[in-house]
């Protein structure tokens, strides 16, 4: 009766050991599945940068794109670009703030809003702890900050305009649009033969032509990413309304 008691307690002994194995491998895969959420947006993020220089080829320094290219895909965090206004800048709010200065001398908003969302992806997933056991280590609050700042900038990358009314960034923009709202200014629609439009006229692009969404598209790719990473920390992500896209001057 002894040596039976003695197996029952051992047996429920590891029974429960075996659940909290389970819960801790459960917890740990969850875990790998948010780091594997940040590689897989840095990824995309080092395309949108490459996809960015190429469309808005006045917008970056061509001297630091390996070095910031190389930064992002090895998971540093040891760049700090210089600014017009300060040596050098740390937050990664503060290279967003300048990438969205509405300032027609802003030179280099390409890499501002590269090293800006790097910094906001790094510290969302807190890439200074190099190691995570479970996905507790992760905090939700700064992962839902940079959730909603991201629909933000998804916004604010499509439609921001200087002072002098020209897009701060293009890309869901044709040639053909462009020159046409410039034209705009100055003269009526009624006014502007839409075939003589530059690159109508060349059979560059063509009226029906549809928007570039590409841009968007690896946006919204790492939306989801984050998303996924916010619910496996057993939480609903926090989507913003168009009225609340709308109403946002500054990055959060």
């Amino acid at each position: 009766m002894k040596y039976l008691l003695i197996l029952i307690v051992l047996f429920f002994t590891s029974c429960s050991n075996i659940q909290d194995k389970i819960k801790n491998a459960v917890q740990s895969e969850n875990a790998k599945q948010i780091r594997n959420d940040y590689q897989e947006i840095v990824q995309l993020l080092s395309l949108y940068k490459t996809k960015l220089d190429k469309r808005n080829p006045k917008n970056y320094n061509n001297n630091l794109t390996s070095l910031l290219r190389k930064n992002i895909l090895d998971n540093k965090n040891t760049i700090n670009l210089f600014s017009h206004t300060r040596n050098h800048s740390f937050k990664y709010t503060d290279y967003l703030n300048l990438a969205f200065n509405k300032s027609s001398s802003i030179k280099n908003r390409n890499d501002y809003l590269a090293v800006g969302l790097y910094k906001m992806f790094y510290d969302a997933y807190k890439m200074d702890v190099k190691y995570k056991m479970t996905a507790l280590s992760y905090d939700l609050e700064v992962l839902q900050k940079a959730y909603k700042n991201l629909q933000i900038l998804q916004w604010k990358i499509k439609f921001d305009k200087d002072i002098e009314e020209q897009y701060l960034f293009l890309t869901w923009q044709n040639n053909w649009q462009i020159e046409l709202e410039q034209q705009l200014k100055t003269t009526s629609l009624s006014n502007i033969p839409l075939s003589q439009l530059k690159n109508i006229q060349l059979q560059k692009e063509s009226l029906l032509d549809p928007s570039n969404n590409s841009f968007e598209i690896i946006t919204s790719k790492m939306i989801l990413y984050m998303e996924r990473s916010i619910k496996m920390l057993h939480a609903e992500p926090e989507n913003l309304t168009i009225d609340a896209l709308l109403s946002v001057i500054f990055i959060i």
